[in-house]
């Protein structure tokens, strides 16, 4: 059934199509009776609007939908995920006449599912319901941000279908939209990709298990004594627990307004939400495989923090409404994150110019491994970063793809000619 002639769409006219001929036919005998002199028309006529006006008292006197109260099955929506969203619809005390229901949605979120129509998700209403509606629908997001669903429109009917009664319930419902999260394969030698713990020790702090004697030095409680590696050492040995750490990973996303498009800010260039989306690919992914994750601007600005579950899901919440700034501060990158510097380093970047490439060189000759993905390369910027010893591949539109070319390009089919070139 075509959209102009589903009889569940919402119209916003106050009389169907059958009311507007019913009063059109009554005005018309009025005047033709008035012209004739038979008043077997005009009362006919006047039966016909009568009959119009009567069915406007009815939908006065009926119920209807008073509030409306919504919740999203997930704490919040994602691009590409799928989410339910419940509504209770509160009716009035007297029985409502039945009509539709529609819940307007941003652009945002679109409908899914049997219930959905072009312009939103729609439904029935009982006729001769009251009190609570409960009903249903599924959405799927499409852009990231902080939106809000709503209003709910209603629309009702008269028995005969002469009149309608269209009424807004402005109660809106906030809603975020975080952006994807694509597993990533682990980076070659990350405590994920060679199965260890995920913790590692270092020296000099409170552990259980993981004890080291060390000879005894003046200032030492005696209570720290290790007996039996005093008796084999043939003097006084004490316990110095070694301290578990786990090794940290950086994440830079550049926010240089000037290296991304102009509808940037407005989440529709599509090379920077890609960008988005890489970041929090990679932060969840290394966190994941055993790292304590800083996820910075490129002036090293913090942006987040992720070493667990909750971190993580802070971290999305705050991307939802990330968007690049007007300073550009690529240039400050390595003074930015110079405590990092036995630290991976990712760095994901919009526009990047062969000039740009000499000031990241001291990050690459830092970093326990250094990846550049590069959104917008101009010349040879990412040859140039090869040679530098940064790990380089082109970002796209596939994530994963970006990510497997410049972290493990023999293993991906799909890497970028670049990536050849630069290994010549």
């Amino acid at each position: 059934m075509s959209r102009a002639s589903s009889p569940r769409r919402l119209g916003g006219a106050p009389l169907t199509l059958r009311g507007l001929g019913a009063v059109l036919l009554g005005v018309a005998l009025l005047i033709t009776a008035s012209a004739l002199g038979r008043i077997e028309l005009a009362l006919f006529g006047l039966a016909l609007v009568l009959l119009v006006v009567g069915g406007w008292i009815t939908l006065g006197l009926a119920g209807r939908v008073t509030d409306v109260d919504r919740s999203l099955s997930t704490d919040v929506a994602s691009v590409g995920g799928i989410s339910r969203v419940e509504a209770r619809l509160l009716l009035s005390a007297r029985p409502v006449p039945g009509g539709t229901w529609r819940d307007e949605l941003p652009a945002a979120l679109r409908p899914i599912g049997t219930d959905a129509a072009p312009d939103g998700p729609m439904g029935e209403l009982p006729p001769g319901g009251r009190g609570t509606l409960h009903v249903s629908y599924a959405v799927i997001g499409m852009r990231r941000g902080r939106h809000s669903i709503g209003p709910l429109q209603t629309a009702a009917v008269d028995p005969f279908g002469l009149a309608r009664r269209r009424t807004t319930i402005g109660m809106r419902t906030a809603v975020t939209i975080v952006p994807a999260v694509m597993p990533l394969p682990p980076l070659p030698g990350s405590p994920g990709a060679i199965g260890s713990s995920q913790l590692t020790t270092g020296r000099h702090g409170q552990g259980a298990d993981n004890l080291i004697p060390r000879p005894y030095a003046p200032g030492d409680s005696m209570r720290r004594i290790h007996w039996r590696a005093s008796a084999h050492h043939g003097a006084f040995m004490v316990r110095e627990e070694e301290r578990e750490t786990t090794p940290r990973a950086i994440v830079v996303l550049d926010r240089g307004i000037a290296r991304w498009g102009q509808t940037a800010s407005h989440f529709g260039d599509e090379q920077f939400e890609a960008a988005v989306t890489l970041c929090v690919s990679a932060a969840w992914s290394l966190a994941r495989d055993g790292y304590s994750v800083s996820v910075v601007d490129s002036d090293g600005a913090p942006i987040g923090l992720v070493e667990s579950h909750d971190d993580m899901s802070a971290l999305l919440v705050s991307f939802a409404s990330l968007a690049p700034r007007g300073e550009d501060t690529l240039s400050r990158l390595a003074a930015g994150i110079g405590n990092w510097s036995a630290a991976p380093v990712i760095l994901i970047a919009g526009r990047l110019m062969p000039a740009d490439v000499a000031e990241l060189g001291p990050v690459a000759a830092q970093a326990s491994r250094a990846i550049l993905l590069c959104a917008d390369p101009q010349g040879d910027a990412l040859e140039r970063a090869s040679r530098a010893g940064w790990h380089v591949a082109r970002l796209g539109h596939d994530v994963e793809s970006a990510w497997l070319a410049a972290t493990r390009p023999d293993e991906d089919p799909r890497r970028e000619a670049v990536s050849a070139r630069a290994g010549r």
